[in-house]
């Protein structure tokens, strides 16, 4: 009887640190301390099904095609700080930025020069022999593509490009793999460049230490910059809107702060207009129940936007009794991890294998897309297929045409980003994919990879 109470309580415990893990329903931690009962339903309402494969399609009006029949256009995509470009039926190619590999050359230097000062015969707490590694890694180093746009020429791209204490803006010739920096400077952080070839302006979205952001224009040579929206928000994704004027769109959410002065949470994101020429500012879309994400104007003067449900962030009294109770188990898994970093110091091997083989770069179990946190592991277990490609993100982010009479239409769900060419083609990507949408051919899908940020077509 003893030896059968054992196995219940590890059981329990076992299950319990896996519904935690994986993000299972806060109910399971109570059910499963029910004994043998718990658990059993368990694996059979949550393991097993996790097991089955996940063929479910859920996007409106979508027809399978052949890669081979997509026209020809140049895409370009962001992936954990890597920038890709696709060109016709070419595969994907990495643009590997000079500046940026000059930045890791340069810290490597650095590293190597000092070295000597923490390495040492017989010492295993100085240097890279607590961390149990003999040579110095690269992929350390942080240097990050955070956006892209289309340059007048079809075949050049501006980006943007940041390491730990730089950033700066850059011109990229797909054709010649010739890089042309326009400036860097220190701590210079931004993200979602747009480039309008009739002003020769560029715009994008500055990011500062406080938390805020703010929209920039910048001159096509990076010589002139200019911070054209101020306030304690966030201001993202501006787009030039179609036309002589100059006139932008862009999506805004307030900042919610403590006594302190700590950011603890965000208003519902809205879609403002901005012209430039008037100094004007119109409120063009806001709802609190949802945020309007990517706002643009196609040629034809249809607005597309990402609709989300938009989330309050919290601490209930529910949320309180949960950690109250997961507190022994949390314990327990950090004092495992804590044995496991001095086995690998030492041993070179981990505690456990269960985890299968190393993975490269960034952990992928929860990522950060649009500003909101995303389970990976989660989403590419029970989400929604498009075209056979797991999505990242719900069926709930829908991408929505919205006329000039105010009606809407949803053209495609699961949609984590999306970009509008000059004439009306659509590209969009649920966090693994790449599809395009046309109006005479539906979707269509480009290519496929671990985690797509960011797309842009051209």
């Amino acid at each position: 009887m003893h030896l059968i109470a054992l196995i219940e309580i590890l059981a329990q415990i076992y299950f319990i640190a896996h519904a935690v893990q994986n993000n299972k329903p806060r109910y399971w931690v109570f059910i499963l301390l029910i004994p043998w009962i718990g658990f059993t339903a368990y694996i059979i309402m949550e393991l097993i099904p996790a097991q089955q494969p996940n063929d479910k399609t859920n996007n409106p009006g979508i027809q399978a095609c052949e890669i081979d029949q997509l026209e020809a256009r140049n895409v370009a995509y962001l992936s954990q700080g890597r920038l890709f470009h696709k060109s016709n039926s070419l595969p994907p190619a990495e643009i590997q930025s000079r500046f940026g590999q000059k930045i890791v050359d340069q810290t490597i230097r650095a590293q190597q020069k000092h070295e000597w000062k923490t390495k040492g015969s017989g010492s295993y707490f100085g240097g890279s022999a607590l961390w149990g590694v003999d040579q110095l890694d690269t992929e350390a180093v942080k240097v990050s593509i955070r956006s892209a746009a289309p340059a007048s020429r079809a075949d050049r791209l501006y980006f943007i490009l940041e390491s730990e204490t730089t950033g700066g803006l850059f011109l990229y010739d797909c054709k010649s793999c010739e890089e042309k920096r326009l400036f860097h400077k220190e701590n210079f952080r931004a993200r979602d460049l747009d480039f309008n070839s009739e002003q020769n302006q560029l715009v994008c979205s500055q990011v500062y230490a406080n938390g805020t952001s703010n929209i920039i224009l910048i001159s096509d040579d990076g010589v002139d910059i200019k911070e054209i929206t101020e306030g304690d928000s966030i201001d993202e994704a501006p787009k030039w809107i179609p036309g002589n004027d100059r006139r932008i769109l862009f999506q805004s959410s307030g900042i919610a702060r403590n006594k302190d002065g700590y950011v603890v949470g965000r208003g519902p994101t809205s879609i403002q207009a901005l012209d430039l020429d008037e100094s004007r500012l119109t409120n063009v879309l806001e709802d609190s129940r949802y945020d309007y994400l990517q706002p643009q104007i196609s040629a034809d003067g249809y607005m597309y936007y990402i609709r989300r449900p938009h989330e309050i962030s919290s601490y209930s009294h529910q949320v309180a009794i949960m950690d109250f109770f997961l507190l022994p188990f949390r314990l327990l898994r950090a004092f495992f991890h804590y044995l496991n970093f001095f086995s690998l110091v030492y041993s070179k091997k981990p505690l456990t294998t269960a985890s299968g083989p190393d993975i490269k770069g960034d952990d992928l179990k929860s990522i950060m897309i649009r500003g909101r946190i995303i389970d990976a592991e989660k989403a590419l277990r029970s989400g929604t297929k498009v075209l056979g490609v797991p999505s990242l993100v719900p069926a709930s982010w829908k991408l929505v045409r919205r006329s000039q009479d105010n009606s809407e239409e949803v053209v495609a769900q699961n949609v984590a980003a999306f970009d509008i060419d000059a004439e009306g083609l659509i590209a969009y990507s649920n966090g693994r994919g790449i599809f395009a949408l046309n109006p005479q051919k539906g979707h269509q899908l480009i290519l496929k990879d671990n985690l797509v940020e960011d797309v842009v077509i051209g």
